[in-house]
């Protein structure tokens, strides 16, 4: 019983596996898109997209941002993934997403962009270097003929 009650207390007295900064943001960006139509209502897209963060909350500065991506669509769903890199060289991080499954596609709602998924830092350079994270986006409305998406979740930058 001894044992049980030391296991217990050093559980509870261990730090939480992931404690760093809460942050939160709105990427802005224009968007080149290509797609090729792999069936009557199906196709697969790629896009590149270059603009602005503004950072709501957390310890990084806003910034430019780039974003690739690429998928597959049919006329229940959208699927894809890719990469965002944050900030300006030499301080750069990097994120890849991932849609998550059953992104509805609705050919009828133009500029609708209400795509949700998970995001995870895979890279830093410089002052970002070992960075570590993850969190969750949204992508919104073309707004003034941007682009955009909100993103939240946590980070540990190296200090």
């Amino acid at each position: 019983m001894r044992t049980l009650a030391i296991a217990v207390i050093c559980l509870l007295a261990a730090p939480p596996a992931f404690a760093g900064d809460l942050i939160a943001g709105t990427n802005r960006y224009e968007t080149d898109m290509r797609s090729w139509p792999t069936g009557l209502h199906a196709g697969y897209y790629m896009y590149d997209s270059q603009g602005e963060i503004e950072i709501h909350s957390g310890p990084i500065p806003g910034g430019p941002v780039e974003c690739h991506g690429a998928g597959f669509w049919t006329e229940k769903e959208i699927d894809g993934n890719g990469i965002c890199i944050f900030g300006a060289a030499p301080d750069r991080w990097t994120v890849a997403f991932e849609m998550e499954k059953g992104n509805a596609f609705d050919k009828q709602i133009k500029n609708t962009y209400r795509r949700r998924g998970a995001w995870k830092v895979v890279e830093g350079t410089g002052k970002y270097w070992g960075m570590t994270g993850e969190g969750t986006f949204v992508t919104g409305p073309v707004v003034g003929g941007k682009k955009t998406t909100e993103w939240e979740g946590e980070v540990e930058i190296p200090k």
